[in-house]
């Protein structure tokens, strides 16, 4: 006899909660159910999977190794329901997707309205994060989809990438800020002052001025402040001497405005490089593919405005 599917989940349950009542309570079984169930499992493997000793009920040796496995079997067992019902259309109205901060102002929430626009019955849920949040939200399953910053993950082999905007950035600040009487800076002139940005590939090394520092375990780089969304980057500046960067599409009403400046200065390889990600193999709802069609649609315009900015504001570059 092979382990089911449901002592696996037991399993699971227990090591989670470390009680076997607790584990019961939330399986929604009684105790003596659950306490049978690993029984079982531990007869059927020929080993004690958990030590019931002490106060936490803890997995064994025997019972790690099991758990490494029975959280991939768990995992492919509700990918393939998934699928099915997919198949079956039962997710076709759904869509949960994560975005990038500059994706999310530049095209994927507008992208979002205009899909819930043509089709009212979708229902949609999505989430505003750092790039490598993202990442994370997608490879765990709680989203179908992201847009984030791709030039980090054309190589990774858990998940598919596929391009969607590439647009360059400038420089912004307050207005009268001290480096606006100069008429061209170089990345000396803005070092002296602190950015105001999201973290940051490590591609960005050496084309963004400032104080960085390296995160050991990420490989990110994190400025002297770091904000998580654009609206918080924007606020700093206009109080401070702070920079910050955007595609010119993103602060061009705040430019008409007067409240910020664009600064002269620019260098080969600022833009932005962001795209869908999603898990490798995994089979996209059409609600999904028809989210990434509008995104398609809203970038052609949004590239061609950003660019007619980009030249109008930057015309040095």
């Amino acid at each position: 006899m092979e382990p089911t599917l449901r002592q696996l989940r037991h399993a699971l349950a227990l090591e989670r909660h470390g009680s076997f009542h607790q584990a019961a309570e939330a399986e929604a079984i009684s105790q003596p159910a659950f306490s049978r169930s690993i029984r079982r499992l531990e007869d059927t493997l020929g080993a004690q999977l958990f030590d019931r000793t002490s106060p936490r009920v803890l997995p064994t040796a025997f019972g790690k190794a099991l758990l490494r496995r029975a959280r991939e079997v768990i995992d492919q067992s509700e990918e393939i329901r998934r699928e099915i019902d997919l198949l079956r259309g039962l997710y076709t109205g759904h869509l949960a997707v994560a975005m990038g901060v500059f994706a999310a102002e530049v095209s994927a929430a507008a992208a979002l309205g205009e899909l819930v626009r043509r089709h009212p019955g979708i229902r949609c849920r999505s989430s505003l994060a750092t790039w490598r949040t993202v990442v994370e939200r997608v490879l765990s399953g709680a989203v179908d989809l992201g847009t984030a910053e791709i030039s980090t993950l054309r190589d990774n082999e858990a998940l598919s990438v596929a391009p969607v905007g590439q647009h360059p950035v400038v420089f912004f600040c307050r207005a009268g800020h001290p480096l606006l009487s100069k008429r061209r800076l170089a990345k000396t002139d803005l070092d002296a002052f602190p950015m105001a940005v999201p973290r940051a590939p490590r591609r960005a090394l050496g084309l963004f001025p400032g104080d960085f520092v390296v995160d050991p375990e990420t490989d990110d780089l994190i400025p002297a402040i770091e904000v998580e969304e654009l609206v918080s980057a924007r606020a700093v500046v206009l109080a401070s001497n702070a920079l910050s960067i955007a595609a010119p599409i993103q602060i061009e009403s705040s430019i008409r405005q007067g409240e910020l400046c664009v600064l002269p200065y620019w260098q080969p390889g600022m833009q932005l490089d962001y795209g869908f990600i999603w898990i490798r193999n995994r089979l996209l709802s059409p609600a999904a593919e028809m989210y990434m069609d509008i995104v398609r649609e809203l970038e052609v315009d949004r590239a061609r405005r950003n660019l007619e900015l980009f030249e109008e504001f930057c015309p040095q570059a």
